[in-house]
């Protein structure tokens, strides 16, 4: 197997990072309008906070996914690759 990582792989990985990325965004907008918020929205806008933090957490777990999916794959191609073999000496 070889250790060089396919290109469709590495291309989902950056757009799984590029949509985290996005959500902590996100996140930091939704924050700076809950605590812009009159107080009657209030409620409104932290419920808009948690649900960024949801979504940014979704994106964060679908983007270590990827990584240790890449990991995983290749780890036990480059143990193999650099593996000694027994019967040269």
């Amino acid at each position: 197997m070889s250790t060089e990582i396919r290109p469709d792989l590495v291309d989902r990985m950056i757009e799984l990072y590029c949509d985290w990325r996005t959500g902590c965004w996100d996140v930091r907008a939704a924050y700076e309008r809950f605590l812009e918020a009159p107080a009657p929205d209030r409620a409104t806008a932290f419920a808009a906070y948690t649900a960024a933090l949801d979504q940014e957490e979704a994106a964060c777990e679908a983007y270590a996914a990827q990584v240790r999916a890449i990991q995983s794959r290749y780890a036990d191609a480059g143990e193999h690759a650099h593996r000694p073999h027994a019967n040269l000496r």
